[in-house]
């Protein structure tokens, strides 16, 4: 028994009328959105969402500060840090910035100036800066 099937002329020229259709349907459908939008000036802009990284401030403590101040922060090369746990922010970084001390008294040369240096490959910022000092505020 041959199961073969022949489509009918009607069933061709059906498929072919729906075919039509559909691509002149959706074409118009992109013309419509395209005048309404005027071609996408001032209309909704579609963007990616990017989230902030967030800052380690373990990570960038261990890769800058715990070859001197130890990794538990209590000292070595550099001393302990248990008195700048009680700084402020901003004195904390005017620390690590331009190695001043709470007393605006200038920091050991041993103490990198991280406002020159950089910090973690690249200018510091007032985050990461704020994010050594909570780990720092951590240490026990």
């Amino acid at each position: 028994m041959d199961t073969a099937r022949v489509f009918s002329r009607r069933e061709l020229v059906a498929a072919l009328g729906f075919t039509v259709l559909a691509i002149g349907i959706g074409a118009g459908s992109y013309r419509i959105g395209q005048t309404m939008t005027g071609g996408n000036r001032g209309g909704a802009a579609m963007s990616a969402a990017v989230a902030k990284p967030v800052v380690d401030g373990a990570a960038l403590y261990a890769g800058t500060c715990a070859g001197c101040h130890g990794a538990a922060g209590g000292g070595g090369i550099g001393p302990a840090l248990k008195e700048t746990a009680g700084w402020s922010d901003a004195v904390f970084a005017t620390a690590v910035l331009r190695g001043q001390d709470d007393q605006g008294r200038e920091l050991s040369v041993v103490m990198p100036r991280f406002g020159q240096a950089g910090l973690d490959g690249g200018p510091p910022t007032a985050e990461q800066v704020t994010a050594i000092h909570a780990y720092v505020r951590g240490l026990k």
